[in-house]
């Protein structure tokens, strides 16, 4: 008997491997547009075509996305998205290890319309029957923000057809500020939204 393969996963790898079984016939995926140093795949394959070879550096993943990704129409097979989730600056946030890592949106605007330019282009440069892996996470500051919501509504509007969700749940340590009055749930989980051309 086969292990069964399960929506909640602990490690974003365990999450690609399993999307890799069930939708790409154990093949490793063709496109990631937010590729940084590469981390997000040790002990798994990278894609064949990776961009945003500059972790701090927010310009390349937004020149390539709002400008238009260089491939052609029809020509990706599957694609990993991992973009960056966090917006507004305020207080200590331009310190924080996630901003200084990965950047931070200036407004929900700017992360909304790179999210729907992101997903316009996957739309034309994926074959029919493509498939993108798009991570999400949920935001909450004053108040929370449902981001997978959003996407997948996003998603459709862009022809996507919702194929699958899996939830990555961190395991670590995250750092809070104690003195705060905590108003809302910390979130220790990330979103994994499996969509087809």
């Amino acid at each position: 008997m086969t292990q069964v393969i399960k929506s909640i996963q602990n490690r974003d790898q365990d999450v690609l491997m399993a999307i890799r079984e069930l939708y790409l016939y154990g093949e490793k995926f063709e496109l990631d547009p937010c590729y940084s140093s590469g981390k997000f795949y040790e002990g798994i394959e990278p894609p064949n075509i990776t961009m945003d070879k500059e972790p701090a550096n927010y310009k390349i993943i937004k020149n390539d996305i709002m400008d238009g990704i260089p491939c052609k129409d029809s020509s990706i097979t599957s694609i990993v998205f991992d973009p960056p989730f966090m917006f507004g600056t305020h207080g200590q946030t331009k310190n924080n290890i996630m901003t200084k890592r990965f950047t931070m949106f200036d407004s929900w605007e700017q992360l909304e319309q790179m999210y729907k330019k992101a997903l316009s282009e996957f739309y034309r440069i994926l074959v029919k029957g493509g498939i993108v892996a798009f991570k999400c996470q949920d935001y909450t500051d004053s108040r929370t923000t449902l981001t997978h919501c959003f996407v997948h509504n996003w998603a459709i509007e862009n022809g996507f057809k919702i194929e699958d969700l899996f939830i990555m749940v961190f395991s670590g340590v995250r750092i809070w500020n104690s003195n705060l009055t905590q108003r809302h749930a910390r979130k220790y989980h990330s979103y994994w939204i499996v969509l087809r051309k």
